[in-house]
């Protein structure tokens, strides 16, 4: 078990693009499927930024809410690190075009991440653990994802399922926060269970290359090479069995047990997965937040979005178990005490830095 003390969350935002897409006028799927695919994977709808739109965009109307919220000077804030597995260019990092773009000072300290829906409870270690090494007073940990851009619309395995969102949460030094125990892990071994295989250098597949079968007789599904690819089974396997035990092992570190925690905030990869998840877990139905009806699966993003979806039920303070899980495989669990009033409402915002 992993941990940090010492760094208090402050402010956790969200923003979506205006443009709302719903599952019901998805043309590749039957109406029995799209009647499925609500009730099963439980997404209704999804928002879907413009082509214009960036991760870079969404997480910077996310984190100009929270400095404006929290009253922070720009200067006051000694590291932006971005969580996303849709940078704006392969380089440079997308957090060093974000320091400028926020107005932070030279000697703020930015780099990305590359993990996706696993990123939280990663992305609060790393920066949190940053914070306390050298000592820095404010931070911001920002997660987001265009995902939209990854998926080919003949895809009705990938396409329904992924909206478009960006994060911000501030982190500050305080020595009387409480401890944050990670649960932290990965397997590279289900790497090809959620997978873009084409365009990196690894592959030899030339990213323009024009659309293409994916295995002749298999699922005839026309995608481009760097185009995500889903195996839903093998994801519903690996969450189910490994996502319950992380869980259990961040509330057994703190001494706590499903009636001690107000909420439990998973990745919002699908509703059979994370139902199963909670009821394996002790956690009753009312516990379980979900965005999966409005805003699909939002990657990186979805923890932090679920939360502020839901910010009227964290005026008051809230322990929330925390666990995300996938592209990696990776998965990590903590247990975050959030003071009043830290999740704001979610931003709608198509503006473009």
């Amino acid at each position: 078990m992993k941990s940090v003390a010492g760094i208090a969350i402050r402010s956790i935002a969200a923003a979506v693009p205006t443009s709302e897409v719903l599952t019901a006028d998805y043309q590749f799927l039957t109406t029995e499927e799209r009647a499925r695919l609500q009730k099963a994977v439980g997404i209704r709808a999804r928002r879907i930024a413009s082509i214009a739109q960036c991760a870079s965009d969404l997480c910077a109307a996310a984190a100009t809410r929270v400095i404006g919220h929290l009253g922070w000077a720009r200067d006051s804030i000694g590291a932006v690190v971005l969580i996303t597995q849709t940078a704006d260019q392969p380089l440079p990092a997308t957090a060093i075009v974000l320091q400028h773009k926020l107005g932070l000072p030279p000697d703020c300290i930015a780099f990305d991440v590359n993990l996706g829906c696993s990123g939280y409870p990663f992305g609060l270690a790393i920066l949190g653990s940053l914070m306390r090494t050298l000592g820095i007073p404010r931070a911001l940990l920002l997660m987001g994802d265009v995902s939209s851009r990854l998926c080919s619309i003949d895809d009705k395995s990938t396409w329904p399922l992924f909206g478009d969102a960006g994060s911000a949460t501030a982190l500050e030094l305080n020595n009387a926060a409480p401890e944050m125990r990670f649960d932290l892990m990965s397997d590279g071994s289900g790497k090809d269970a959620i997978i873009v295989p084409g365009g990196g250098l690894a592959s030899r597949i030339p990213p323009t290359t024009g659309l293409v079968t994916e295995g002749v007789g298999a699922d005839g599904i026309l995608r481009r090479p760097d185009s995500l690819t889903l195996r839903g089974a093998d994801v519903f396997s690996f969450a189910i069995s490994k996502i319950p035990s992380s869980i259990e092992r961040v509330m057994q570190a703190e001494g706590s047990r499903p009636d001690d925690v107000d909420f439990l905030v998973l990745h919002q990869a699908n509703k059979m997965i994370n139902d199963t998840i909670a009821k394996k877990t002790g956690f009753p139905a009312a516990k379980n937040l979900s965005t999966l009806d409005a805003f699909g699966n939002t990657s990186s993003a979805s923890i932090p979005l679920t939360i502020c979806a839901h910010n009227g039920l964290f005026e008051s303070t809230r322990l929330a178990a925390v666990s995300g899980f996938g592209v990696g495989l990776s998965w990590g669990s903590t247990l975050l005490r959030l003071e009043a009033g830290v999740a704001l409402p979610i931003v709608e915002s198509d503006d473009v830095y």
